[in-house]
């Protein structure tokens, strides 16, 4: 699938729509079930899941989808597939922090070629197209509003570095800060992590420990068509379509 204007507008629209759907949810009183895995599901995880599975299938019925809340086996004979967080930081969501959001990614060879993100609550998507980055807000009539590319800041002196942690996961942050060399740090959920990098906003994310590859493909695309990179502690570029889909441990950086 070539990733032109068109798609790109469908493909954003789907995750528009599912934000759409999760604000509905948000906005009323809900509950929350504990999976297999331990981790928060909702209403709104599932809802979201069932829409943009439907419109990824109508789009191109032969590209195969893995989702957070769905289908997790891959054919052998595949070498591109979607990979869907209907709603990445349910735990924030379940807060009312409005720290979540709707991500989609386009994994080619292991490679994830396209990315979106929207933000429900802020009503802004980061999105990619043609080898760079995106970001805009979203009126009600689905138009883009602000739209502009976006590029990750080269920062010269370390301790100038904004280190981004994980609102939920965060541990020993002045360990952090000493082993990175900055004092100066910002708290998130969810992905928007990425898209801070992205957008020159932060400079450097950690995630020492286990996260899935829906949690970062699409903003593992994003950041690198804004410049930057996701490495494993090896300084290897983390790969999609493993076994498990399970990542190891890695550094997002401008």
């Amino acid at each position: 699938m070539k990733i032109d204007q068109n798609i790109s507008n469908i493909i954003n629209q789907i995750a528009i729509d599912a934000g759409r759907e999760i604000i509905k949810i948000y906005n009323k009183p809900f509950t929350a079930k504990m999976k297999q895995d331990r981790s928060p599901v909702t209403k709104a995880d599932l809802v979201a899941n069932d829409l943009i599975c439907k419109k990824l299938y109508e789009l191109d019925p032969k590209i195969e989808i893995i989702s957070e809340e769905g289908e997790k086996k891959l054919s052998k004979k595949t070498n591109i597939f979607w990979l869907v967080d209907p709603l990445d930081g349910t735990k924030e969501f379940i807060k009312k922090n409005g720290e979540f959001t709707v991500n989609i990614a386009l994994v080619k060879n292991g490679r994830p070629i396209y990315g979106v993100i929207y933000l429900p609550t802020k009503k802004e998507i980061f999105y990619t197209l043609n080898n760079s980055s995106y970001s805009s807000k979203i009126n009600a009539k689905n138009q883009y509003l602000q739209k502009k590319k976006i590029k990750i800041k080269a920062i010269k002196k370390l301790e100038d570095r904004i280190l981004l942690l994980s609102r939920s996961h965060s541990r020993n942050i002045e360990l952090s800060k000493k082993h990175f060399r900055t004092n100066k740090a910002k708290f998130s959920g969810s992905s928007i992590k990425f898209c801070l990098i992205a957008n020159g906003i932060g400079n450097i994310y950690p995630r020492l420990g286990p996260t899935m590859e829906w949690d970062t493909a699409a903003g593992h695309a994003i950041l690198n068509a804004a410049g930057g990179s996701v490495k494993t502690l090896e300084r290897k570029v983390l790969r999609y379509g493993k076994r498990g889909f399970k990542n190891p441990s890695f550094i997002a950086r401008s």
